[in-house]
């Protein structure tokens, strides 16, 4: 196109555009196959270096006041490739609802026997009392003119809440006075001191 007399500029937003729509359909069709039986394929991952890997990926490139939080060591069944893909949109979503150098943290707890329960708080706009109980449904939008704003279509949250129940687990949200906390509770966590005294 620039060879064919095109200004750069009008190059550049053409391909942005075609980006966003490439990046959308990755997401649709990530979702049609969420009810697949091979859309999972579940190994064990130490969470504690996963957690940590894709925090310190988004702490590099996205201008907030992160914190890493206490992790609970141990081991994760599951799909790795589909677990970073909830944790980036869980992620992305707390960086579109908070303003520049705002707080976000990561940290893990114990979430009942055999589960694990990852946390995201962020200290942004929170989300509406009359979205909550919608906020995972797909193309769905807490606040529809700022998401748009940002790019959005309201799939992130639906893909998270596709690989959380395809994990047998689930995601859920709840405001806090400062904004807001998604869990990504998952089953399958063996803790990191059982797992020592079992290799004992």
């Amino acid at each position: 196109l620039r060879s064919h007399g095109f200004q750069a500029s009008e190059v550049d937003v053409a391909v942005e555009e075609l980006e966003r729509i490439d990046a959308i359909l990755s997401r649709l069709l990530l979702l049609a196959n969420a009810d697949q039986p091979d859309f999972v394929q579940a190994t064990a991952v130490e969470l504690e270096p996963l957690l940590e890997d894709v925090f310190m990926r988004w702490a590099e490139v996205a201008p907030r006041t992160w914190r890493l939080g206490e992790l609970v060591a141990g081991e994760l069944i599951a799909d790795v490739e589909r677990l970073r893909s909830a944790l980036d949109a869980l992620l992305e979503n707390a960086v579109k609802y908070t303003p520049p150098q705002a707080g976000i943290e990561v940290r893990t707890r114990r979430d009942g026997p055999g589960r694990v329960a990852i946390e995201i708080e962020d200290e942004g706009w929170g989300v509406p009392e009359e979205a909550l109980n919608r906020i995972f449904d797909r193309f769905a939008r807490a606040d529809s003119a700022r998401t748009r704003s940002a790019g959005g279509v309201g799939l992130g949250l639906a893909i998270v809440d596709a690989i959380a129940k395809a994990h047998g687990g689930a995601c859920t949200v709840s405001s806090t006075p400062r904004g807001s906390v998604f869990t990504l509770s998952l089953p399958n966590f063996t803790p990191a001191g059982r797992l020592t005294s079992v290799a004992a």
